[in-house]
């Protein structure tokens, strides 16, 4: 790749159109993920990891009045036996070595889903119309895009790249970023937002009432394949992730998520924190798996396993049980 085009793409990251940022980050995050980890090191270092940063946090306030939340809602993670959607990865994740399969299934779709279909097409339609709501959700996509250019600088889908390139590779990230504050950030993403619209018409002018926007599925998938990717490396980093257990607390909820790709990304999480690289890790492997127990993950797949009704999922989560079952 022409480092010429590298520059003009993180030059455009800082455009003030949302639009042309969108599709510079889009760029990189495919640049990057076929490439050296010399040229990954040197394409974060032209974006500047103080902006990426920037990116990625930031949040812009609604001031619109109140609208439909459909479009921010992971529709309803407590019921996922009425999934009805999904979702085609078009990205190539890395795990550990497993073999994946895709399989098409037709299920009638229930009220529920049709009638969530409809609202949110509203929502779509209202938010052509909402310039706020627009720069709200085009902020959120920029984030999504930021967090697939750091999954992807850390993944190993250069052919020619050793695992040790591949720990040199987040050992960097985790330096130039700093670890609490990339695992801080990625903790935020999970956690839903408060917004403050204007009033409605007819009340107090100066009051508005809050709301509580829960993340978008393809945040919380986002943000689910960082910690895979730096769970895939080294024993080391494998108990980087397992101790943010604040971080991990909030993931067993998004077992329930109607999105199956959010579903998948958790088994796969599962499965290379549960990864034992040779005997001298098998009594951090088997830590790993009873806090992984403890936090109810082993539940959660049980039920994924037995009854989800995405083929894929149901085969990522006997994997990852079996696995987190010998492993203590």
């Amino acid at each position: 790749m022409n480092s010429g085009v590298v520059e003009i793409l993180c030059e455009h990251t800082h455009s003030q159109n949302s639009a042309l940022r969108l599709n510079a980050l889009w760029g990189l995050k495919h640049v990057v993920n076929a490439a050296s980890v010399d040229f990954k090191k040197r394409c974060l270092e032209e974006l500047e990891s103080g902006w990426l940063i920037q990116l990625i946090c930031d949040d812009i306030e609604e001031s619109a009045p109140e609208t439909s939340d459909a479009m921010d809602e992971d529709v309803d993670m407590g019921l996922a036996e009425e999934q009805g959607r999904s979702w085609p990865a078009n990205h190539t994740y890395t795990t550990t070595p497993t073999s994946e399969a895709h399989a098409d299934q037709s299920s009638q779709p229930s009220n529920r889903t049709l009638s969530l279909a409809q609202s949110q097409l509203e929502s779509i339609k209202e938010s052509e119309l909402s310039p706020a709501r627009k720069a709200r959700q085009d902020e959120l996509d920029i984030q999504e895009q930021g967090l697939g250019f750091i999954r992807n600088l850390i993944g190993n889908a250069h052919v020619q790249e050793s695992s040790n390139d591949m720990t040199d590779m987040i050992d960097h990230l985790l330096s130039v970023f700093g670890q609490d504050r990339l695992f801080g950030i990625l903790a935020s993403k999970l956690r839903p937002r408060v917004t403050h619209p204007f009033s409605r018409r007819g009340t107090n002018a100066g009051a508005s009432e809050a709301r509580v926007l829960p993340p978008q599925a393809k945040m919380i998938s986002a943000v689910i394949y960082v910690l895979v990717h730096i769970a895939a490396g080294i024993p080391r980093h494998r108990q980087l992730v397992i101790a943010q257990t604040d971080l991990l607390r909030q993931l067993p909820r998004l077992f329930n998520s109607q999105e199956p790709e959010v579903r998948k990304a958790l088994c796969y999480l599962v499965t290379n924190l549960t990864w034992e690289d040779d005997h001298s890790d098998h009594t951090a492997c088997t830590q790993r798996t009873l806090e992984l127990k403890n936090l109810g993950f082993l539940k959660k797949l049980e039920t994924l396993g037995q009854s989800d009704e995405e083929l894929d999922v149901r085969e990522r989560a006997k994997s990852a049980l079996w696995q987190m079952k010998n492993a203590y």
